[in-house]
């Protein structure tokens, strides 16, 4: 007889993992999907430069 608790924890963990990544990556999409504004403003007129970051 075989134990098998080894493995069966091991396939867990990746599964696992892999859940937690696409959901870390798909909250990183969504989130860049709905800013309004862009974090970095640069505007170049005959004042000079003007940066606003947010």
């Amino acid at each position: 007889m075989s134990d098998n608790n080894g493995s069966g924890k091991g396939i867990y963990f990746i599964v696992g993992a892999l859940v937690i990544a696409v959901l870390g990556l798909g909250y990183m999409y969504i989130s860049g999907q709905s800013a309004d504004e862009p974090d970095l403003a640069i505007e170049v007129d005959e004042n000079g430069i003007d940066v606003d970051s947010n």
